[in-house]
């Protein structure tokens, strides 16, 4: 059965478009209008009605073929030549606008919507290309000729002396962090200028579009999220193009320049002003930093250098000239805090001193509570580590501050140390040394190398932590107060050693119960008492259980007891003669005459 259709369905719902369109709800209004249409194709008023709230919708193309269609079934239907000019002008084509609004205002003057359009077009061609243009080519011709060298520079054919078989991805220049820093700035500047408030909500939806939280268990509504975001940031860009497409930005700043001189001595004094709040500000989160440093308070240290830089990120150099000093301040005394974690206590016994050094190199502690001061205010917060790590990665990529660059690869080989992959950290632990050494940062570089060492330990890389220690206890010398990182580094060793001891006795021991399994039962008895008395001698009196090499730790006093100065090669033990040479021929025999 065919569905009933509604009574007088085209007034109901093209009345319903144009009461939804004076509420400005556009959708919905257009949704009644395509209703309309669908039972009445050829009515005049519903193809204005749709035409006009296309065109309050920014749907250009649509409200001109509407106002098309409408003036080709009647056309001397001037609200259908006013909805076509109309369109136009949003499609960015004044002087065809221009043209049909004097059209329409030779045959109607009253009411003045064609006159209004007359003069809205010829203002937007002013802006434009006109008087209130200003001299453009004069002011912004540094920027003409760049970009002119650069096309030029593009454009001219490049002679290739051998073409490979190997396609090549083309390099990309990355941008610096003044560069995106100032396309970051401009984009803003723009929108706010166009825009106004709806600039907020822009930003908003930008932010949405990268946040994580967005895709979530409900794979249908976050597509369908995804979706309406995406929708409505592309119409307010669309939008923001269109109004700067009729008002340049050239002529925005023509007519910023052509303000008083009293506008001009005020916006002095208001940058003057905020100059000092914003140093006094930094200057009273860093005495705050060291005040923490001092007591060793190293989470507070954390909470207020994060609280800075946050700050210091929506600073310009024009806003805080000494930017880049106050940044070398804060990450220095960031590095101390970090640093002075590696200290070893003598009000605490031996085995929470071994705790504290197992808790700061990443190995495993138990968890009885504690009341050690570093784990008490060890800086730790529950973060997505690999969302900390593209975070990190990315700002390291833009950052050009040699103080920070230090600290965001620490941060970033303590992240990769975490997640075990410690080929990657030492790479960036190694960075961070050769970066320290640069600036003769001797703080950051031990950091550095205490990050080396936290992998090198979890791996039980003995021989790697002994030749670091011993690196890192003639570098700390340069240091004011050297004792503590010196004392923190002999326990290191210390820890590192009896480590290596315990894992030999628990390899030398399942060694020796793979031998007794194969064994017959007759004899193992008398090889596993053997192994007893084994145990017991020294180890240098031993015998080997496991396949062993030469000890070369043992012979270096030897060597060194048998130098003799001036001698460059040094004598080794005795060697016997050989035994002299046997013939096969039988009953031959060689004398000694």
């Amino acid at each position: 059965m065919e569905e009933k259709r509604l009574f007088g369905a085209l007034t109901v719902y093209r009345e319903r478009g144009a009461y939804l369109r004076r509420l400005e709800q556009f959708e919905k209004a257009k949704a009644s209008y395509d209703e309309a249409f669908r039972n009445v194709p050829e009515d005049i008023r519903t193809l204005i009605g749709r035409s006009q709230v296309c065109s309050d919708a920014v749907q250009p193309i649509q409200a001109y073929s509407d106002a098309q269609m409408a003036l080709k079934l009647e056309p001397s239907n001037m609200n259908a030549r006013s909805m076509q000019a109309r369109a136009l002008y949003t499609m960015s084509n004044f002087e065809r606008s221009v043209v049909m609004n004097c059209r329409g205002a030779r045959v109607r003057r009253q009411p003045p919507y064609f006159v209004e359009g007359i003069i809205q077009g010829i203002e937007t061609i002013q802006d434009c290309i006109g008087v209130n243009a200003g001299n453009v080519m004069l002011d912004f011709l540094p920027l003409i000729k760049k970009s002119e060298v650069t096309l030029a520079d593009e454009n001219e054919p490049k002679k290739t002396l051998h073409v490979s078989r190997i396609p090549r991805p083309e390099k990309k220049k990355n941008l610096t962090q003044m560069q995106v820093r100032k396309h970051a700035i401009l984009a803003r500047v723009l929108a706010m200028k166009y825009l106004g408030p709806m600039a907020n909500d822009k930003f908003f939806l930008q932010k949405l579009t990268e946040d994580q939280r967005l895709m979530s268990a409900n794979s249908g509504g976050s597509i369908e999220l995804k979706k309406i975001v995406s929708e409505t940031l592309c119409s307010l860009t669309e939008r923001q193009e269109m109004l700067r497409a009729q008002r340049p930005y050239y002529s925005v700043k023509l007519a910023e320049k052509t303000e008083s001189k009293y506008q001009n001595k005020y916006k002095v004094n208001v940058l003057i002003k905020e100059r000092e709040i914003g140093a006094q500000t930094v200057e009273r989160s860093l005495r705050q930093i060291e005040k923490s440093l001092k007591a060793k308070r190293v989470m507070d240290v954390m909470i207020y250098a994060e609280r800075l830089q946050i700050f210091l990120d929506l600073k310009t150099p024009r806003t805080l000239p000494d930017k880049d000093v106050y940044i070398d301040r804060l990450y220095r005394a960031v590095g101390e805090a970090y640093l002075c974690q590696h200290r070893v206590s003598y009000t605490l016994s031996e085995r929470s001193n071994r705790r504290r050094i197992a808790f700061l190199m990443g190995l495993p502690v138990g968890r009885p509570k504690s009341y050690d001061s570093v784990l008490g205010n060890y800086p730790y917060k529950f973060i997505d580590i690999k969302k900390a790590t593209s975070k990190v990665s990315a700002t390291l990529e833009l950052c050009e501050n040699s103080t920070m660059r230090c600290w965001l690869m620490y941060e970033l080989a303590r992240l990769l140390t975490t997640q075990k992959n410690y080929a990657l950290a030492k790479y960036y632990a190694k960075r961070c040394q050769r970066e320290a050494q640069t600036i003769s940062n001797v703080t950051w570089w031990l950091n550095g190398l205490f990050v080396l060492m936290s992998g090198d330990m979890q791996q039980s890389n003995a021989n790697e932590v002994r030749a670091q220690v011993e690196e890192a206890y003639e570098y700390s010398k340069k240091l004011q107060d050297p004792e503590e990182v010196q004392a923190f580094l002999s326990k290191c060793a210390e820890m590192m050693a009896d480590q290596v001891a315990t894992d030999e006795q628990k390899i030398i021991e399942q060694r020796e119960k793979q031998i007794l399994d194969i064994m017959e039962p007759a004899k193992r008895v008398e090889t596993q008492v053997l192994f007893k008395r084994i145990s017991v001698l020294p180890r240098g009196r031993r015998f080997p259980v496991l396949p062993q090499g030469v000890d070369f730790a043992s012979q270096k006093t030897e060597r060194r007891r048998r130098r003799q100065p001036g001698l460059t090669v040094i004598p080794g033990p005795p060697r016997a003669l050989p035994p002299p040479p046997k013939s096969d021929t039988v009953g031959f025999q060689e004398f000694d005459i």
